[in-house]
């Protein structure tokens, strides 16, 4: 699948991410087909209302493509007390219903996420509260 150079990548980036002490593992999956580019409008308005909220967050997400390339789901590794407002923005905009778990933070996840970081198709993005 990928290159000794790439594996590589994918090692130290897993180890980048596992330093920052996660407290939760998500998975969101929406209610319609987005595509590689409504996924990321989506994502960075979801930043963007976070921002707003003055709470103190991290979050950092990476898109994987499902039904052979077609749609997109995410996975998030958060941290801070925002999982209520994650859910909330993405049902407020019809995105989701049922089809988004949060599952506390596991070191694999790290390992999970980075392993898109080589695909060329992949985006993904780190935010985090301005407010400190």
């Amino acid at each position: 699948m990928y290159t000794p150079k790439q594996r590589e990548t994918v090692k130290e980036m897993s180890n980048w991410l596992d330093k920052m002490k996660w407290d939760i593992f998500s998975t969101v999956t929406y209610r319609y087909d987005v595509k590689k580019w409504q996924n990321y409008k989506i994502m960075t308005a979801l930043e963007k209302y976070l921002q707003t909220l003055k709470k103190p967050f991290k979050m950092f997400w990476v898109t994987e493509f499902t039904n052979y390339n077609y749609n997109t789901h995410n996975h998030l590794l958060v941290k801070g007390d925002i999982v209520g407002d994650i859910n909330y923005h993405l049902k407020s905009k019809s995105l989701t219903g049922k089809h988004v778990k949060h599952e506390p933070y596991e070191k694999e996840a790290s390992i999970y996420v980075s392993k898109f970081i080589c695909d060329r198709k992949t985006i993904w993005d780190l935010s985090e509260s301005t407010d400190k």
